[in-house]
């Protein structure tokens, strides 16, 4: 895997947020998302450049090789905030299922068998676990 979609991790991310946090007001939701990425830049001291990485390429591909560990970290650090990972870092999988479900909508058939595949992964290295998650995950539904 050479390239993370950074734009399916942002949406992934804001997904999960909104699914998973079931906020009807808007102006909430907002609030909950800049709280919870504000605790995770914060936990994982990550820079304002990796921050600035993060948002510009959220639209197109970030090179793995440019993913910084801190913001693999940082990814770990959503995904558990939001409750789609538990604090080890194992898939929360009926939370999970419906997660992608949503964020892959017209491809809900592949996300089952995506999981099978990609819960089975391990590395104990937490951040580089998730990390490695999200990007089998994207090239199992997406064919990345």
């Amino acid at each position: 895997m050479k390239a993370v979609n950074g734009r399916l991790i942002l949406l992934a991310m804001l997904l999960a947020i909104v699914e998973l946090t079931q906020a009807i007001d808007l102006q909430h939701l907002e609030e909950k998302a800049m709280q919870v990425a504000k605790e995770c830049v914060k936990e994982t001291s990550l820079s304002s450049d990796e921050v600035k990485l993060f948002m510009e390429n959220a639209k197109k591909e970030i090179d793995e090789m440019k993913f910084t560990d801190k913001m693999k970290c940082y990814m770990s650090c959503l995904y558990k905030k939001v409750g789609i990972f538990d604090a080890n870092g194992k898939p929360k999988i009926p939370e999970l299922t419906k997660f992608l479900e949503e964020r892959y909508k017209n491809k809900k058939d592949k996300v089952k068998p995506a999981m099978m595949k990609c819960a089975a992964m391990n590395d104990p290295n937490l951040c580089e676990h998730v990390f490695k998650f999200e990007g089998c995950i994207a090239k199992e539904i997406m064919g990345k």
